[in-house]
This record gives C-alpha cells, structure tokens and sequence, in this order.
C-alpha cells in the first residue's frame, strides 16, 4: 500500500456531505463535538499469485477505524437521528464512489480493481458530556504487484 493513502483516504473522506463540518484527523476523535479520527487497522492478503517471470501479485484488503464525535444532549431523538442519518448517508456516499471508481489509489494495480466499502457504523458510547461517539469501518480491496528485479 503507498504511504500516502493514509492523508488521500483522509482528504478524500472530507468531501463527503455527511462529514460536512466536522474536522478529520489521524488518530484523534475529540473528544470535542465533531470531530473524527482515522486508524489504520492492518493489510490482509486475500490470495498471492505467481507467474513464470517472478512477478507475485497480491490482492489485499487493507481495514481503517473512523471514529467521530458527535453532538447528543441527552434525552435528544432528533439529534440522534440526525446522527444515525449521517452514518447511513456517508457509507451510502462512499458506496457510490466506490462504484464510480472515484477513490484514493491503495495499491497500483488497475484502479478499476480497487473498491472501498463502508460499514458497520454504530454508537459506540454516549458520555454526560452530550457527545457521542461512533465508529464506521473502511475496507479497502487492491492488487499489489511486485516484479522480479534483474541486473
């Protein structure tokens, strides 16, 4: 995976109308109303292919953590509707951009053969302090290519 997909995947998340107004770090989520963080997880191998040149390619699946802070006075319905909205409308979001090819680039096989999926977005704590925070799991699936270098 390049190293710079980490701030990509960042900036990329930024356009999203459902993270409108809420400020994106690396590995920081508030614990101030609208914020978020984003953690990389790992890189599995889903399979390794070898061809008679030496050249192996690896399709991966590479997992991201985001977790945003959101406003929730207690005992708020509509705010938490509102947040559960937000949630839906940005895996929705990142679904459609996923299907239109319009991603950061994770590995440098085709970027036709790149998707990005988000999912499992839930509440994972409400505080007294009316925030809330939740997480949305990012997982991206990409082809590595490594060729067998000669003199």
């Amino acid at each position: 995976m390049k190293e710079t997909v980490l701030p990509e995947l960042l900036a990329f998340l930024a356009k999203a109308p459902a993270l409108e107004g809420i400020t994106l770090r690396t590995e920081e989520a508030g614990p101030a109303p609208d914020a978020g963080g984003l953690w990389p997880r790992g890189v599995t191998v889903l399979s390794r292919k070898e061809n008679l040149l030496g050249t192996v390619t690896l399709r991966c699946r590479a997992e991201f953590l985001l977790r945003l802070c959101l406003p929730l006075p207690p005992g708020d319905d509509r705010q938490a509707l509102r947040n559960a909205g937000r949630l839906l409308a940005l895996q929705g979001w990142v679904a459609r951009q996923s299907a239109a090819h319009a991603l950061p680039r994770f590995g440098d096989g085709l970027p036709e053969g790149e998707t990005l999926r988000a999912e499992e977005g839930r509440l994972e704590k409400a505080d007294a302090a009316a925030t809330a925070r939740y997480t949305l799991r990012l997982l991206a699936e990409y082809t590595e290519i490594y060729k067998e270098e000669t003199p």
